[in-house]
């Protein structure tokens, strides 16, 4: 038991009671103020100053200095009374809350007092009759009561378990609180925090359009490399190149939708916001497929070939002849989100966040593409879409061992690490930011980016570096061989003489124009 021999206590949380008293003054005026306080000496009250003090600090209201607060009305009604003037007469004063009820208990005195000073807040402890009635009739803004049936039923109650000897777990037990609060007509606006994705969205606009750019870069160099016949790239099937720089525009153009949200002062409808919610399933499921099967297509049209070429047999493999997986998995996309477009659509809906105002408003809430059902949906694209993954990782691993020029195996595999860290990285930070949506579309707008241009980069850039090498090599070797005919050029030996030197003889005047038909022919012979 507790001290003096005590099972338990029941009764009021009087730290709780002046908190009460605090909260009340908070709803009626968030903005703050100067307030005083009238107690007594009983510890119950100084447990009450405790809570009123405890819930106003940290807040725009500051109790008033210089000694004057709190004062000790001895349980006294008139002394009560007497201090209320007192505190009433600091001009700088706007709230005064009494502990108690004992200025209340002269009904006449009270009401006298508050026709005098109806600027002041007054919210006071207890809810006695008389304190009920001048409630009713706008003396008094706000009471916390207790509730003594309650404590006397919990008493009782007590008391039987404790003769039928069941433990008593609590050493204190707290009875119901009574708040009573007049509402105010004037109440202020409510402040709530709509967390919208607002200047944030320049980010995707950024990213989308580097992705543009570096992707119309590369199309227009595999074009102008195809058309001259490079090696590299002709090797590199273009179709397939055109596909995969396709596939991640595509894939990258979720950023778009990603932006839309119901931001006061934008110009998208509600329809606009649904349309976006399952826009951005679509783009990415079909660009990764996209860009994945081609990948897929184009590494197995290579092993093909080069296990017939090991077999001494001549055969022909053509593009459209491996794009059937391709085609498989693109259709089996396209059926999962058009039946999730039409059976359960991700429509734009606000969701209200944690945490109320004081007058339990909701004062935060957030922007989200729900469904009923969307979960089979994604687990069914996250299977198909793995799938993708796994068939162009082996099939480059089969082609590991083929030269650069023909296979990407050694970028593929630097690809796929670079996935899967991003992968690891992303799904405890997206779990953790599932509350704050700004920090939600950043985290997925880097994602997106990434991811485009990891595939961008380690799928062309070697290609790049690959041809610009080897178009330096082949202008040393010119150079070199440019160096070697001089070097043999019958001109340049010393003292032979020719018969250019007398053009006066009969067949001379035609010796330079013969020297040099030999100069070129020599020259192209070098070359070949």
């Amino acid at each position: 038991g507790g001290p003096y021999g005590r099972k338990t206590y029941i009764g009021t949380d009087n730290v709780a009671f002046g908190k009460a008293l605090g909260k009340l003054l908070l709803q009626l005026v968030p903005k703050g103020g100067t307030f005083a306080l009238l107690g007594d000496s009983a510890p119950n009250v100084q447990s009450r100053i405790e809570g009123v003090k405890g819930k106003l600090d940290g807040t725009s209201w500051k109790e008033i200095g210089g000694g004057v607060s709190p004062v000790d009305c001895q349980d006294d009604v008139e002394i009560a009374l007497d201090l209320m003037q007192q505190l009433a007469a600091h001009r700088s004063v706007d709230a005064i809350i009494p502990m108690g009820g004992w200025p209340m208990r002269n009904d006449t005195g009270w009401r006298e007092f508050v026709n005098d000073h109806r600027h002041l807040k007054l919210i006071v402890g207890d809810s006695i009759d008389v304190q009920v009635g001048l409630f009713n009739r706008a003396y008094v803004d706000g009471l916390v009561g207790q509730l003594p049936y309650q404590m006397g039923e919990l008493a009782i109650e007590t008391l039987w378990k404790i003769n039928k000897k069941e433990p008593i777990n609590d050493i204190i037990t707290g009875t119901t609180l009574l708040e009573m609060l007049r509402f105010p007509l004037d109440l202020a606006p409510r402040d709530q925090e709509m967390n919208n994705i607002g200047n944030l969205a320049i980010v995707g606009y950024l990213f989308f359009a580097v992705v543009v750019g570096v992707v119309l870069y590369f199309t227009g160099w595999t074009a102008v490399h195809h058309r001259r016949n490079d090696r590299v790239v002709t090797a590199s099937q273009p179709a397939f190149l055109y596909m995969i720089l396709a596939g991640i525009l595509v894939f990258a153009s979720a950023l778009i939708p990603l932006t839309i949200d119901d931001q006061e002062g934008r110009y998208w409808t509600k329809d606009a916001q649904d349309i976006a919610c399952m826009c951005c399933p679509w783009l990415i499921s079909l660009g990764f497929t996209t860009a994945f099967s081609a990948l897929f297509s184009k590494v197995w049209r290579i092993n093909r070939l080069f296990k017939s070429a090991q077999r001494m047999r001549r055969v022909t493999i053509r593009s459209q002849d491996v794009l059937g997986p391709f085609f498989a998995l693109l259709t089996a996309n396209v059926i999962v989100l058009t039946c999730w477009t039409v059976l359960d659509p991700l429509t734009y809906q606000r969701v209200d966040g944690e945490g109320t105002d004081l007058w339990n408003r909701v004062i935060s809430s957030h922007g989200k593409c729900k469904s009923e059902s969307s979960a089979p949906y994604l687990y069914i694209l996250v299977g198909i879409n793995l799938a993708v993954l796994v068939l162009a990782n082996i099939q480059a691993y089969a082609a590991r061992k083929i030269h650069t020029e023909f296979s990407e195996s050694y970028y593929i595999g630097i690809l796929m690490v670079a996935c899967l860290q991003a992968i690891m990285v992303a799904i405890p930070v997206l779990f953790l930011v599932q509350g704050n949506p700004r920090a939600l579309y950043l985290v997925q707008s880097v994602l997106i980016f990434i991811a485009s241009m990891s595939f961008l980069l380690l799928m062309f850039l070697p290609k790049v570096l690959f041809l610009r090498n080897l178009r330096r090599e082949e202008r040393k070797k010119r150079e070199k061989d440019e160096q070697l005919q001089g070097r043999e050029d019958p001109d340049d030996i010393p003292g032979e003489v020719t018969s250019s030197e007398h053009p006066g003889n009969g067949e001379g005047g035609n010796a330079p124009e013969g020297r040099k038909g030999e100069r070129m022919q020599r020259q192209n012979s070098l070359r070949a």
